[in-house]
């Protein structure tokens, strides 16, 4: 079935995987943190069966590097994002999503200040363009 799956659904995958190891972090996978990963999904055409055999999965789904600026914000957003969704082991969720960002192709130099400015405009209920311009000099090379 993989085999015939395009790169924005792999990408997908690999990203819903990594909210479940986000929501994980702590040792309770909330029904917060289930919801937002099954409206992720959704809102990137995977379906609720597909989602929970992610969620359910022993095997490691590979990880995706996206492809372009827009990708990687939108990435690191919802990790964010799913992150937010409670607040325990928080310093710990962030250290996660900082080496998320590395990972997704954000400099290492500034990976921290992007992931602590995602989270600083999130907290202060910024809307999620807003935070996107203010972070765009932080993903272009």
């Amino acid at each position: 079935m993989e085999l015939f799956e395009s790169k924005k659904t792999k990408g997908i995958k690999s990203q819903i995987a990594n909210l479940v190891a986000i929501a994980q972090l702590d040792g309770d996978f909330s029904h917060a943190e289930k919801k937002l990963i099954f409206e992720i999904g959704e809102r990137n055409g995977i379906s609720k069966e597909r989602v929970k055999e992610i969620i359910k999965t022993e095997d490691p789904i590979k990880f995706k590097t996206p492809e372009n600026d827009a990708l990687r914000f939108d990435r690191l957003y919802e990790a964010i994002e799913m992150m937010l969704t409670d607040s325990e082991h928080e310093e710990e969720k962030i250290d996660f999503c900082i080496e998320l960002a590395i990972k997704l192709g954000v400099r290492m130099a500034v990976a921290g200040v992007l992931v602590k400015k995602i989270v600083a405009g999130m907290k202060e209920k910024v809307s999620r363009k807003d935070i996107k311009a203010d972070c765009a000099n932080f993903l272009n090379y």
